[in-house]
Order: C-alpha cells, then sequence, then structure tokens
C-alpha cells in the first residue's frame, strides 16, 4: 500500500511516523486512532483498506510518542491482533532503551483496558519494567500499592452489583485478573520448593502482582466512568465524542 490522500510521507525518515497492520475490517477509524492517541498527540492519521484487514499510518507530534505505540504491538483491537512498527525501518532504536513519555506506562495502560482495549500481560510486563527502569519506580510502587489495597472492595462490589457485570462482561477484565493472579501464586510455590530460584521465582511473582493491580485499576477506571454517566445519558461512544 503506497497511496496515502490524507498523510503525507516525508521526505526525510521520521521516527514519529508509524505503521499499523492487520488492523481489524469492522474497527472503525475513531476506534483506531483513540487507541493510538493514548500514547500522544497525533500530527495525521489514515486508516485504509488493505485486503480482509486495514492498515493505517499514524504521525505523532513526538517521538517519544511513536516508541510507546511501536510497544502495542500485539494488542487487541476489536477481533484482530495489530503489528505496530516504524514506518521508516532505519529511524528505529537499536540500542535497547527508548525514550519514555512524561506519563508513567502503567496508568496509562489501566486506562487503555478500561477504554475497552485488550492488551496482553506481555505488553503490560515491559510497561511496568520500562517504568522502573527510567525512574518511575516509586511512583509506580505507591500506584500499584494503592490498586492492590482496594481489589478485596472490587471484587465484593462487583460479584453483587449488575452493573458491574456488565462492565466485566465489556471489558474481560476479571478473567485476566483471575489469571494473571492464579499464575503469580503458582510462581511462588515454585519459588519455595526450589531456593536457589526462590529470587527469580519471587520476582517473576510479584511482577504478576503488579500486572493484576493495573487490571484491579482498569476495573475502577470503568466504575468510575459508569457511575459518572447517568443511565439516561446512555449515548454511543461517537455521538460522545463528535
Amino acid at each position: 500500500m503506497t497511496n496515502w490522500a490524507h498523510v503525507k510521507i516525508p521526505a526525510t525518515p521520521t521516527p514519529n511516523l508509524i505503521l499499523v497492520t492487520n488492523i481489524s475490517a469492522t474497527a472503525s477509524e475513531k476506534t483506531v486512532k483513540d487507541f493510538f492517541l493514548f500514547c500522544g498527540k497525533i500530527s495525521e492519521f489514515e486508516l485504509q483498506k488493505d485486503g480482509d484487514r486495514q492498515t493505517a499510518l499514524v504521525l505523532f507530534e513526538r517521538e517519544s510518542a511513536a516508541k510507546t505505540a511501536c510497544m502495542l504491538t500485539n494488542a487487541m483491537i476489536v477481533d484482530t491482533q495489530i503489528t505496530v512498527k516504524p514506518y521508516f525501518e532505519e529511524t528505529a532504536d537499536t540500542n535497547g532503551e527508548p525514550s519514555q513519555e512524561n506519563k508513567p506506562k502503567a496508568p496509562m495502560y489501566a486506562e487503555m483496558l478500561a477504554a475497552g482495549y485488550t492488551l496482553s500481560d506481555s505488553i503490560i510486563e515491559k510497561g511496568l519494567e520500562l517504568d522502573a527502569k527510567y525512574g518511575f519506580k516509586d511512583r509506580i510502587n505507591s500506584y500499584l500499592s494503592y490498586a492492590k489495597a482496594q481489589a478485596q472492595a472490587f471484587d465484593e462490589k462487583y460479584r453483587v452489583s449488575v452493573k458491574a457485570q456488565e462492565i466485566d462482561s465489556k471489558y474481560h477484565v476479571q478473567d485476566r485478573v483471575n489469571a494473571t493472579v492464579a499464575q503469580g501464586v503458582e510462581l511462588s510455590h515454585q519459588a519455595l520448593q526450589s531456593p536457589t530460584g526462590q529470587k527469580v521465582q519471587g520476582m517473576a511473582a510479584q511482577l504478576k502482582e503488579q500486572v493484576a493491580a493495573v487490571h484491579y485499576e482498569a476495573r475502577r477506571i470503568a466504575d468510575e466512568k459508569k457511575t459518572k454517566t447517568p443511565a439516561s445519558a446512555a449515548t454511543s461512544d461517537d455521538e460522545k465524542t463528535a
């Protein structure tokens, strides 16, 4: 695909431009664009049909936003896993240390999950690792501790609330949380069985707990959005943002 009507391909390669492929044919332009707006401000955007799928070009205002977007490859939009990469391959980082947006990844991913987008746990794990690596460790630990502290209350509320069941059905958050917590417990048991591997397994279990905390935070955000929106004002997303 080479004929882009709305995005002008820069003559000089820029890392701000990304190519997104394998987008579901049923995904709307708004859905795809909103997904990438979580990464940062978009200067230009275009979505085109590509066989039985769609392909998008996204030009961000900042390089760091484009690099954040590339971390979201294999995320799910509607019913397919997307592939995200720099449009100009030669501008991709080779030192393994992508620039960070000012906003840590953990809260951003929680917001994306709450908005209904599906991110694999491996994507969340990578974001948590980068948050720690680039100086957000204390902020993230405080953030995750708060989310985990609220987890029991959230569970009680969601078990008895019909509205919460609807949220779970839409966002599929509970299943991911249960699976993640189960993985963390299993890793903890394995760690106890092997003294030499205890430290490594303990770290893995801790990471799984942090991933679960991100999912719990997503549930809180989704619930908060629901309570702030009166039932009588239940309009479509397109109408809300028009």
